[in-house]
């Protein structure tokens, strides 16, 4: 008979046990660092959620989840709280130890959890990736904003399945709660397999930020090109905007040839079509396309 041992949570790590904490995310997929906001962010970014989410819901556009969690999207646009949390030097420094240099934003959400709401479904947050990969490709940052417990729907994980090639469907009961303090940063593998819990608790909600990141030759869950307020890309700091994206990372990303540097405005005077003296033929140069499809017949 196989005894099944009952998997076992991170421990909680000070700011002092960093190589302890990255030993967690090679072990259990995840690891926890307690106070890594301090009580004051907790409050600011906390009171900037409420706020948003509110108004939100004032507008008929809240994203509702499970009917009663709320999710914010596309943070970036909605506080300068928000983009300065991007540039932490301690995200710095836990995403380039997963990640590598160069990593960029994939998104930056925020997740109310309410009482009554139904577990998240069981995922890897490169689940889209049809292939296991011996290394991640993306990693996320979860910040609580409050405390986080087992019964207020703490998020859920299957430790150490960010190792498992197979890649084979998780229980529930595999799963444990991540729990800590608000304030808490709880960096996890994207591999791993992970879920909003629910919160069971009769009230109060369970705030959290979500920072996810992804290697820079990976689509981002955002697109900050379409999205990103047109102000912010006029002003924000280059380092933000090279977070986002906005930057040539080993010849991807650029707008001209391949040893073009790369400018984080946009190109004001692109080069278009041209005519053999130089002169602009315009954006609808050449034979039109249905003349060019009309001159042979194609068959699959």
């Amino acid at each position: 008979m196989v005894t099944r041992t009952k998997a076992k949570a991170a421990p909680l790590r000070g700011e002092r046990e960093l190589p302890a904490a990255f030993e967690d995310l090679a072990r259990v997929g995840y690891c926890l660092l307690e106070r890594a906001l301090s009580e004051d962010a907790v409050n600011a970014l906390n009171a900037r959620i409420d706020e948003q989410a509110a108004g939100e819901r004032a507008r008929g556009e809240a994203f509702i989840d499970s009917e009663v969690n709320q999710r914010i999207w596309m943070l970036p646009n909605k506080g300068r709280i928000f983009r300065d949390l991007v540039l932490e030097p301690l995200v710095e420094q836990m995403m380039g130890h997963l990640l590598g240099p160069g990593f960029l934003l994939s998104s930056l959400t925020a997740n109310i959890a309410r009482p009554g709401g139904a577990p998240m479904y069981l995922h890897s947050d490169q689940g889209y990736v049809d292939f296991w990969t011996e290394k991640p490709l993306v990693a996320n940052i979860l910040f609580m904003l409050d405390d986080f417990t087992d019964e207020n729907g703490g998020t859920r994980f299957v430790p150490g399945s960010h190792l498992n090639p197979e890649r084979r469907a998780h229980a529930q009961g595999e799963t444990v709660a991540a729990e800590g303090p608000a304030g808490t940063m709880m960096v996890f593998d994207g591999r791993l397999i992970h879920g909003t819990g629910a919160n069971r608790a009769r009230s109060g909600e369970r705030r959290a930020l979500l920072a996810y990141h992804c290697r820079p030759f990976v689509r981002q869950q955002e697109n900050y090109f379409l999205g990103l307020d047109p102000q912010l890309r006029r002003t924000e700091r280059e380092a933000f905007l090279r977070r986002l994206g906005f930057g040539i990372w080993a010849g991807l990303g650029r707008v001209n040839h391949p040893s073009d540097a790369g400018v984080l405005a946009p190109v004001g005077a692109p080069t278009g079509a041209l005519a053999a003296d130089g002169e602009p033929e315009g954006l609808d140069a050449g034979l039109p396309a249905a003349a060019l499809w009309s001159v042979g017949q194609f068959t699959a």
